[in-house]
């Protein structure tokens, strides 16, 4: 019995020892999460060309401005647009230039989900009916009772173009943007971002 008392209060000690260790290193992970995850609103040294603030401060500028043009503020209907794509024009190549037209995308559903109403390109759409509608129409007209396409058709279509002005110290970018009529081609809205930036770590 003594044995066993002995035993079993060996193990209370352990599983206390396991989780003090266990708190402890919790709080480590705690503030070494918050070192190794600085806020996307900062500029981090040591980086350089455009950072996570730009983009951040661009895309809510931009997002802001597109709604308040007459063709979607005054809208009685949502306006149907299609994303389309970023044209590098810098001195240096991307790996992920469509992150930029990713985030306006979710602000503006997020914000003006009752304005703008955003869908795929046409043949995107047609592949996922395809595949899971089984090529099927998808809607029904009531006044024939026939199946009909039920795709949305854009109207507009969204675009970017980035621009750089390398130097020896600092680069200058021009991030413009653009909405575009897909039946006339007129631009009806257009705005810019502009920040100059280091060539070297701070």
């Amino acid at each position: 019995m003594l044995n066993m008392a002995m035993r079993n209060n060996g193990y209370r000690w352990v599983i206390l020892g396991c989780l003090t260790v266990t708190a402890a290193g919790m709080a480590g992970c705690s503030h070494g999460y918050n070192h190794y995850r600085p806020s996307v609103s900062s500029f981090q040294p040591g980086d350089t060309g455009l950072q996570s603030r730009d983009l951040v401060d661009m895309t809510n500028r931009l997002s802001a401005d597109l709604l308040k043009i007459p063709e979607i503020a005054n809208n009685p209907n949502k306006v149907i647009v299609v994303m389309g794509t970023i044209h590098n024009q810098t001195s240096t190549p991307w790996q992920n230039d469509q992150i930029y037209l990713a985030r306006m995308r979710a602000l503006l559903n997020e914000y003006a989900h009752d304005r703008m109403a955003f869908v795929l390109p046409l043949a995107n759409a047609a592949a996922l009916q395809q595949k899971y509608l089984g090529g099927q129409q998808t809607a029904m007209n009531p006044a024939t009772g026939q199946w009909q396409n039920a795709t949305l058709r854009p109207q507009y279509v969204l675009n970017g173009t980035f621009y750089d002005l390398p130097n020896t110290a600092t680069t200058y970018h021009l991030c413009t943007f653009k909405l575009v009529d897909i039946s006339t081609g007129q631009i009806v809205w257009e705005n810019k971002y502009e920040v100059r930036s280091l060539n070297f770590g701070q």
